[in-house]
């Protein structure tokens, strides 16, 4: 039987690890060809080698860097129909101890980047049949957390520059985004390797675990699919029942 990608050209961002990670396999598994961007080499092309993927070294917040690594990107596929903007960086620090080079990458990587990526992409995007863009923000664009000021204003603009995709690029393209929780990967390794932490912010959310990577990437394929077809500028909470609204 036929996966819920069959025939489709996706490029993923982050895809060495983590959230990105786990989109390309279950993307991969449903049938998508991919094409897949980190910073990490070793970890790109290895996840590219296992599923048959074209795989690029790139910081998405060098803009010259992304246009070039598109245009490859869309080459070797023979065009784009969807984008998961998954990579991101999070830095944890009270306002009075954040430095300003820290709140520069993180509006650099996590909100510019997925403007860098989509910009590059929408020529690929706009001359297919119908095409999608997924934008894994998080629970911090929805409601603040202490230490997140960075953080969470990246996120939360990405939410709304998601939002505003859905309209600028409607009926043709659409464009969602996921808030994850706190999910295990090496970027929350701070968090769930210490038991009592891991369990303390269990016991903040309704199902009483945390997240996985692969919850993540269940949501962006159901955003991804005709699944949801009729749904376009909005978010949805991955989070297990934390951010009740």
């Amino acid at each position: 039987m036929a996966g819920k990608l069959e025939g489709r050209r996706v490029l993923v961002t982050g895809a060495a690890s983590g959230m990105g990670r786990a989109i390309a396999d279950l993307f991969a598994a449903e049938g998508a060809a991919l094409a897949l961007l980190d910073l990490n080499s070793d970890g790109v092309h290895y996840a590219a080698a296992a599923h048959g993927a074209v795989g690029f070294v790139c910081d998405v917040a060098d803009r010259a860097a992304v246009t070039a690594t598109v245009a490859s990107a869309g080459a070797a596929l023979g065009g784009i129909d969807g984008v998961v903007n998954a990579a991101g960086i999070l830095d944890i620090k009270p306002f009075g101890e954040l430095a300003p080079e820290s709140w520069d990458r993180m509006i650099a990587i996590n909100l510019t980047g997925p403007f860098n990526v989509v910009h590059a992409a929408l020529p690929f995007l706009t001359a297919a049949a119908h095409a999608t863009i997924v934008n894994i923000a998080s629970i911090s664009a929805l409601i603040p957390m202490s230490g997140t000021t960075g953080y969470s204003a990246s996120k939360a603009g990405l939410a709304m520059f998601t939002k505003c995709l859905g309209f600028d690029l409607g009926p043709k393209i659409r464009a969602n985004s996921i808030c994850p929780g706190v999910i295990k990967t090496e970027m929350t390794r701070y968090l769930w390797e210490n038991a009592e932490h891991s369990d303390r912010a269990a016991a903040r959310v309704a199902l009483r675990r945390l997240g996985s990577a692969e919850d993540v990437a269940r949501a962006a394929l159901f955003f991804s699919c005709d699944d949801s077809g009729f749904t376009t500028g909005t978010e949805l909470p991955v989070d297990g029942g934390f951010s009740w609204r």
